[in-house]
């Protein structure tokens, strides 16, 4: 069987040596990931928002342009679109119309009725409301979920090796996920309950090369007992570089 290297054997990268400026440089990306949080904010999506999520099939390929220009005399408000799987699948996201539910099915019944007309043959694949109280509470569960993750990795470490590594763990954890929420904010993607799950994959990914390094880190402890400490870590991050890179690829 053969293996594909990456990072040829005998690799001595001095990480260490930049520890101070990547730190520092990750520490100042991540305070401005958390004042974009809240000066512009996230683009939230219907699920955490409220409103209206309308799948249509066209017979041909979606022009955004096109579709917008058809339900904008609507007064909707904003309108959203994606293009989901192929080119004649879209989605088309409208913002939470003022009133109650029979507000949301005549807003639902305006846009399927224009569609129709401009698009002749369009199917309707999917129609789903949000509510305000329901989008509320899938925020509030889904922030749960990545404080009660944060936590259990927490313990996780803490229990297989100590508790420093534990804690460095859930730092740098924290770095990735104030990052992550700053780029959809920088770059207007909408957060949504699948930007939960990819936040909660990255934090997998993450976690799992940090127990392979601390994993490598207690076995050259053990293995170089005079190597100054600086000098290990350089080590044992370098002998599990292919691995790393492999992972993040």
């Amino acid at each position: 069987m053969y293996y594909v290297r990456l990072v040829p054997d005998g690799t001595r990268i001095q990480f260490m040596k930049g520890r101070i400026a990547g730190l520092a440089m990750s520490a100042i990306l991540s305070i401005l990931s958390v004042v974009l949080y809240f000066t512009p904010g996230l683009n939230m999506g219907v699920d955490f928002r409220g409103g209206i999520v309308i799948e249509a099939r066209l017979t041909q390929p979606a022009d955004f342009g096109a579709i917008r220009a058809s339900l904008t005399p609507l007064n909707l408000g904003h309108v959203g679109l994606q293009e989901i799987g192929t080119p004649v699948d879209v989605s088309i996201a409208i913002e939470r119309q003022a009133g109650d539910d029979e507000a949301q099915q005549r807003a639902v019944n305006a846009v399927r009725q224009r569609l129709t007309a401009d698009y002749p043959g369009v199917s309707f694949q999917r129609v789903e409301a949000v509510g305000a109280a329901v989008s509320g509470e899938l925020f509030t569960n889904g922030m749960i979920a990545l404080g009660l993750s944060l936590f259990a990795m927490l313990a996780y470490i803490w229990f297989r090796f100590e508790w420093q590594f534990g804690v460095g763990a859930v730092v740098t954890l924290i770095l990735d996920v104030t990052k992550t929420v700053g780029f959809y904010v920088l770059f207007n993607l909408e957060f949504n309950l699948s930007s939960i799950a990819a936040i909660l994959a990255i934090m997998g990914y993450s976690i799992n090369d940090k127990v392979v390094v601390y994993d490598r880190v207690r076995e050259n402890l053990r293995k170089y007992k005079a190597m100054p400490l600086r000098e290990l870590i350089d080590l044992s991050i370098n002998e599990t570089l292919n691995r790393t890179i492999g992972t993040s690829t």
